[in-house]
């Protein structure tokens, strides 16, 4: 610890007066001591795989959990695992969703990649699904332990555990919970842009060119989030002194970056222009029409109040940096306000609301006082960097844990059970098998209507007529749902009005159907329905 010893040598030169002065920084220095000063862990590789692994079978576990226990949706959970594991490379979206190609909705050119990477794997495309959005929610973790490792060199035993509880807090934190309801592919943008920053900071450059180039295949807009943080770096940079030279590295990717977004978005408006995300999500036909001062008010209010998991971290930043003089701390929110305010006059409830996935690059803002602290400590040398950010990161992983139960909840998950509660195999192969077999029977059913949950795992299987949500007053002769999935309410509803009154459940599934018509035994689906009670 030989921070501490020199300061302490210092202090008993000092008057009684000086000593309690400096004890606060001594105690710093100790700690720091503690962090960063003696034998490396040698289990420090552990740990990293330990940090990747827990969040990485939680979210797993969660979308399974989503689709065979719970049910899954049609948007978009089902639509994207059918994207992931679509052989055409023009991403056609099922027939029910006008079989148009994905990339006129959004460019995502690793939905190809993943899609090649699926053939080569014996599993379904739920599960697939499921093990992407694992790794997605492993990346940002693996980037905290590896800037605090690294970067802030906490190398010692107590520094690589502290390390790991602080990276596995911010996997779980409460804005990637938020994130995590309704299952997404934005957390592979964030996942590769926080270790594109870390790679950059290490001046790992080959390293961080791979994490860009993930995270710009993602989404159109990846780039633009990019550039933002990038910009505003560059810029604070040369203010302070930082020669453009010495900036290379960040300029070219900025400038990369940019180039991208702007190129993805003229291409698909040029390929596709009949489709535009802006213009139904945030503009409205007419632009801006259900826009009004009373609407403003009442969704900046809803921020203080429902969306504190965004809101008071970034409040804890301001406060950080104003404290410590830092200004670098708040540079990840300060490039995410155009998104924010974006988001404040959008046409979409759910994005204006700042719900679901929406407010996913305030992962990265959350993400960036760490490399706040560090670049400053860079350019000024400031002592025992690594406890007041150990200490302003903690603080701002605790304030996203509030107004949890106000996060968007369509499919009624819950959490933390669902993290450890997977679907058997058995309970995956017998629901996948029973669907398979009712598809092929749908002749023998009659005129059938499916909910959201049979959608999601089978996308392609129906069209929209045959939905409980499009029946256009038609009477089905055969209702399918899930039993407990957000729609089976609808589902028992549109079977009773039918007057539905057989009821069959496909054994180990949550699989329901209400029917007018008994099966004979000779049906392939008798070995697979058994009667069931009508309130099942």
């Amino acid at each position: 610890m030989s921070a501490a010893i020199d300061l302490a040598r210092r202090v008993l030169a000092r008057s009684p007066a000086g000593t309690r002065e400096d004890a606060p920084r001594i105690g710093l220095a100790e700690i720091a001591g503690w962090l960063t000063e003696g034998r490396p862990a040698a289990w420090a590789p552990a740990a990293a795989l330990f940090v990747g692994a827990v969040p990485f079978a939680a979210f797993t576990t969660l979308i399974l959990y989503h689709f065979y226990i719970k049910g899954g949706f049609l948007w978009d959970s089902g639509l994207l695992t059918y994207l992931i594991s679509e052989s055409d490379p023009r991403l056609p979206s099922p027939a029910i969703m006008g079989g148009t190609s994905f990339f006129g909705t959004h460019v995502t050119a690793i939905f190809v990649v993943l899609s090649l990477i699926r053939r080569l794997l014996p599993v379904s495309d739920p599960q697939f699904f499921a093990l992407f959005t694992g790794l997605c929610h492993a990346l940002p973790g693996l980037a905290v332990f590896w800037l605090l490792y690294s970067g802030f060199r906490l190398r010692t035993p107590f520094g690589v555990g502290i390390a790991a509880v602080l990276a596995l807090a911010f996997s779980f934190n409460g804005l990637v919970l938020a994130i995590a309801r309704y299952p997404h592919f934005e957390m592979l943008i964030t996942g590769g842009a926080l270790l594109f920053f870390v790679a950059l900071s290490q001046r790992r450059t080959g390293l961080a060119a791979i994490f860009f180039a993930i995270c710009l295949m993602t989404r159109e807009d990846a780039g633009f989030h990019l550039f933002a943080v990038l910009f505003l770096l560059i810029a604070l940079n040369r203010y302070r002194g930082i020669a453009w030279r010495e900036q290379r590295r960040e300029i070219a990717f900025a400038l990369l970056a940019l180039g991208y977004s702007l190129g993805a978005l003229a291409l698909q408006h040029a390929l596709f222009d009949n489709q535009s995300s802006l213009a139904r999500i945030y503009l409205g036909d007419p632009a801006f029409g259900k826009l009004t001062l009373s609407l403003l008010g009442e969704r900046l209010l809803g921020y203080t109040q429902y969306r504190t998991y965004i809101v008071l971290p970034a409040i804890l930043a301001l406060l950080w940096a104003a404290r410590t003089g830092n200004p670098y701390i708040v540079l990840g929110y300060a490039a995410f306000l155009p998104w924010a305010a974006l988001h404040l006059v959008a046409d979409s409830d759910i994005a204006g609301t700042l719900s679901s996935y929406y407010a996913y690059p305030f992962i990265i803002a959350c993400f960036w006082p760490l490399m706040g602290v560090l670049v400053e400590h860079t350019r000024c040398r400031r002592p025992n960097p690594e406890v007041l950010a150990i200490l302003g990161f903690a603080a701002m992983i605790a304030g996203s844990f509030t107004a949890l139960g106000y996060q968007a909840n369509p499919g009624q998950m819950e959490l933390p059970a669902g993290f450890w509660s997977p679907p058997s195999l058995a309970r995956q192969a017998a629901t996948d098998h029973a669907l398979r077999l009712i598809v092929r029977s749908k002749a023998e059913l009659g005129s059938v209507m499916v909910d959201g949950s049979v959608l999601g795992l089978v996308p392609n299987e129906f069209s929209r007529n045959e939905t409980v949500w499009d029946t256009g007053g038609r009477r089905p002769d055969t209702v399918i749902y899930f039993a407990g999935g957000y729609e089976s309410k609808a589902a028992r509803a549109l079977a009773a009005r039918a007057g539905l009154d057989i009821h069959y459940a496909a054994t180990g599934t949550a699989i329901r159907l209400a029917t007018d018509r008994a099966l004979a035994a000779s049906s392939p689906l008798a070995s697979v329905l058994a009667p069931a009670a009508s309130s099942e």
